[in-house]
């Protein structure tokens, strides 16, 4: 990832893996992300609290089982959607998206 896109978007792999899973519905549970990325409940709840604090996330109770939190993109990540190459590290895509 260049240095510039780190400094405009300071997210982890897991970070940026959580928020291109998230862009492909409305709402998840945390244990619909982890069984989705492989991991942990655990490290994806972490993951889900630092994204949301950094304004891309928001979690909310379920309305039919209170017992789920459901997590969803905020504002903020939806205008950085669909998520750009640089946004995601790949700067051969950005560069052949410049010529």
């Amino acid at each position: 990832m260049s240095t510039g896109s780190q400094k405009l978007f300071p997210l982890t792999l897991r970070q940026r893996e959580v928020l291109t899973l998230l862009s492909g519905r409305q709402r998840w549970s945390v244990g619909e992300i982890a069984a989705a990325l492989g991991v942990s409940s655990t490290a994806a709840t972490k993951a889900v609290v630092r994204l949301e604090s950094k304004g891309f996330v928001s979690r909310s109770e379920n309305e039919i089982d209170r017992r789920r939190v459901d997590v969803c993109l905020t504002r903020a990540a939806t205008e950085i959607t669909p998520f750009s190459a640089s946004f995601m590290g790949d700067e051969r895509s950005e560069e052949a998206r410049r010529r």
